[in-house]
């Protein structure tokens, strides 16, 4: 039974026959056992372990503004699947069908987004935050999560044009929300969990500038640091969900940054830290050297905010007193580092065919730019008591390859809306009690 109304009644989109499923090309991937009877009865109990599973989708969505104005990348598809009606029908039901506990998206289209998208997520029980890109820009991102499953402890809006830094000219954004999970029993809040950091961004296509890409990362990076501190100084430990659509390959220096925590940029062609192009045929190349922002933007070689007393990483740890008294310039290292410990949702090829996994296809390329990252769990002792943390990626839904995409006319097609794929993933968190 349905508790929403109608989609072609609430979306005031055209309505259209059933679709066939999207099953039939995307399955759910078990990766753990799901809870045993015993974990169930231990969640009853708050005196025993308890657990807390969620899901989180990331969703480039494709705006129509952007849609109409490159319809060159679309000359595959149909011109009913390019329409924005349709599409709105098909995104809505694909939210409902999976009705992930958080919901990251892209490209939302602010008219779209504040007369059809808001009203019928809000209705599904969604609590909403948008961040439409600055300028001219008409779409931006937006982070939703369940009010009943998830409280909201700070909101943090993100722009990354930096006109004083004479680097960041462009218009993308990020959002950066607190959570608390929330489990009750009746009308009783029964346990407790550690909050949960969820970053949301879109960054910058151009594959040439991989230096703005990078300078773009380092203040999401930031502002998730800062968080994450601010949650250790109050002692709770803070787990990290990060969104979006990177615009950059896997295995390539942006994505080697977010899951190593380092990156040796010093002298690599700007065109290589995303990879999204091969630009090797290219007689010269402009190349990244130190520092790879000013001063002004307030951010370190650690991607953390210059503010207060800076954190190293232990490996590369050294006398701050001999830096600190250096020229900027000298200070800025060779190698970016950050402190936060990210894994990739998806490990981007397919299993048994060795296949590349593709998020993202349109007329001119296949690829993948979309990614969940998450702090994987770990369990450690230090110094004989047993430490816990971390996030056990228990479940997720499968990528398509290329080959799979063509298939089906490519993107967008009759069953999904987008250029992109949506990411889906399931999580689980310890919690303690209350």
């Amino acid at each position: 039974m349905s508790y929403y109304p109608p989609l072609q009644q609430t979306l005031h989109c055209s309505y259209y026959p059933p679709l066939p499923s999207e099953g039939v090309w995307r399955v759910w991937e078990e990766l753990s056992e799901i809870a045993t009877a015993a974990d169930a009865a231990q969640s009853s109990f708050p005196d025993h372990e308890a657990l807390f599973d969620f899901t989180v989708m990331s969703y480039n969505v494709l705006a129509q503004d952007l849609l109409e104005a490159n319809q060159e990348l679309y000359s595959h598809c149909p011109l009913e699947v390019l329409n924005w009606s349709y599409r709105c029908h098909l995104l809505i039901e694909e939210i409902q069908k999976y009705a992930p506990d958080i919901l990251c998206l892209q490209e939302v289209q602010e008219n779209h987004y504040m007369e059809q998208l808001l009203p019928v997520l809000s209705q599904m029980g969604y609590t909403c935050v948008y961040k439409r890109r600055t300028g001219t820009k008409t779409d931006g991102c937006a982070t939703c999560y369940r009010g009943n499953r998830f409280s909201e402890l700070s909101v943090s809006l993100l722009e990354f044009r930096r006109v004083e830094t004479g680097l960041l000219d462009r218009d993308n954004v990020g959002i950066v929300l607190l959570l608390q999970p929330v489990v009750t029993q009746g009308s009783e809040v029964r346990v407790k969990a550690s909050p949960l950091c969820v970053a949301n961004t879109h960054l910058l296509f151009n594959p040439r500038r991989g230096d703005v890409k990078l300078a773009q990362l380092a203040i999401v990076l930031a502002e998730i640091n800062n968080i994450v501190e601010s949650c250790m100084a109050t002692g709770d430990q803070c787990n990290v969900i990060l969104c979006g659509d990177f615009n950059a390959v896997p295995q390539m220096p942006l994505y080697q940054l977010i899951t190593t925590g380092q990156l040796f940029y010093h002298g690599l062609a700007a065109w290589m830290i995303s990879g999204q192009e091969d630009l090797s045929y290219k007689a010269h190349h402009y190349r990244l050297f130190a520092p790879l922002w000013p001063s002004s933007l307030g951010i370190t070689d650690t991607c953390q905010y210059s503010t207060g007393k800076e954190k190293l990483p232990s490996q590369t740890q050294e006398s701050e007193s001999s830096r600190e008294n250096q020229p900027y310039v000298q200070r800025f290292r060779r190698t970016l580092r950050h402190g936060l410990d990210l894994r990739s949702a998806h490990e981007h090829t397919l299993p048994g065919s060795g296949q590349s996994e593709v998020t993202t296809l349109h007329s001119e390329v296949g690829a993948t730019v979309d990614y969940i990252f998450y702090t994987p769990k770990h369990v450690q002792k230090d110094d004989g008591q047993l430490v816990r943390g971390g996030l056990k990626m228990i479940g997720r839904l499968s990528l398509l390859s290329e080959e799979d995409l063509w298939a089906m006319r490519g993107l967008p097609n009759e069953i999904f809306p987008s250029d992109h794929l949506s990411l889906l993933a399931k999580f689980r968190l310890d919690l303690s009690p209350a």
